[in-house]
């Protein structure tokens, strides 16, 4: 049986474009991540919260 190399297999292939963050822009790129996962965790508790109260909405 043949394997499929990535030049055979277009779902496969994958490009990365490097981007260069100064040192500066890296405790910002942190922060708003924490601000992300600070916002999704309020919002599943919110969700988590209804359906305890809603058992029949699920």
């Amino acid at each position: 049986m043949k394997k499929n190399t990535p030049s055979e297999n277009s779902n496969e292939q994958k490009s990365f474009n490097a981007i260069e963050i100064p040192a500066s822009g890296s405790l910002g790129l942190l922060a708003l991540g924490a601000v992300g996962i600070k916002a999704w965790r309020k919002k599943r508790e919110e969700v988590q919260s209804k359906q305890k109260t809603n058992p029949g909405n699920e």
